[in-house]
């Protein structure tokens, strides 16, 4: 477990920023002046800790809590300053080698709970609108409904980057995602759609079905069913989906599955090509589903 893990796994200990800057200060030489230490331990304090600073940290929290208040460190939130070093800037997950055909969602996973919440940043496309569009998403991989949704709607904003919005956002940001514990990573990978997990082997398959639109005259995904294969768990269904008459779903597709590091569970990464509002270039888009890989399988 890394240390910023660690840090998470305490959960809410407001006074865990003050004892980093006390350490910090203390460590220095007792010749230095008041001045200089307070720069010393607020330059240290901007730093990474390391395991024993950890471990020194935790061993005074408790001392501190035992001898000065019965309270449970439970009861307060983390520190606002250590909540936004925790949330850094994610990185885009190269699902898709984008051509002038196509115009892409970019999505940047930044994390899971412990109990079955993923959260990540969304760039959704602009269509020709002239705005730069952002969201922040937390879905509960459970209930399969998101719990958070951020989005930047000044439509007089004509470009932007996902560093701008967490730059102007961070508190926002960070608050909402330690709400909800969730902790991030920074070596998120997408599994194919074969991959292994508790000593079994899966399979997710995509079924679409596809009927003509009477109106264009090309053929669209009329349902969608996704299904998970185990030859030691048996089948079960996580996925489906029957389109409205607005219809302009090209195809769909599995581009493979996230797995949380803290649960059996995966969230399904989907892909679907979409007309363009005036024909190509297609869109994009991006699903997610969460599965679960113990329960419901039947053989």
């Amino acid at each position: 477990m890394n240390t910023m893990s660690k840090i998470l796994k305490l959960n809410k200990l407001m006074v865990a920023a003050v004892i980093v800057a006390s350490l910090m200060g203390c460590s220095g030489n007792k010749g230095n002046s008041d001045n200089g230490g307070a720069q010393n331990a607020n330059e240290a304090a901007e730093k990474p800790l390391t395991a024993d600073e950890h471990s020194q940290i935790v061993e005074e929290v408790i001392k501190q809590q035992e001898d000065e208040s019965p309270k449970s460190v439970d009861d307060e939130p983390l520190p606002l300053e250590m909540i936004k070093q925790t949330y850094k800037v994610p990185a885009e997950l190269k699902y898709y080698q984008g051509t002038d055909e196509f115009l892409h969602e970019k999505i940047f996973p930044i994390g899971w709970s412990k109990d079955g919440y993923f959260a990540y940043a969304l760039e959704p496309i602009d269509e020709a609108a002239g705005i730069y569009f952002f969201n922040l998403v937390i879905r509960n991989m459970i209930s399969g409904q998101d719990v958070y949704v951020w989005k930047q709607e000044d439509e007089e904003r004509e470009s932007g980057s996902i560093k701008e919005m967490w730059s102007e956002n961070n508190i926002t940001f960070a608050e909402k995602l330690n709400e909800y514990k969730i902790i991030p990573q920074n070596d998120i990978k997408l599994l194919g759609t074969e991959f292994q997990a508790m000593g079994n082997k899966y399979k997710v398959t995509i079924e679409n079905k596809m009927e003509t639109d009477p109106d264009f005259g090309f053929e669209v995904v009329k349902t969608t069913n996704i299904f998970l294969k185990s030859p030691e768990l048996g089948t079960k269904q996580v996925y489906s989906y029957t389109e409205n008459d607005f219809n302009i779903c090209l195809g769909r597709f599995v581009q493979g599955v996230i797995k949380s590091p803290y649960e059996d569970r995966v969230a399904v990464f989907v892909r679907a090509e979409e007309r363009g509002f005036e024909g190509p270039p297609n869109l994009i888009k991006t699903l997610l589903v969460g599965c679960d890989l113990e329960r419901s399988f039947k053989k």
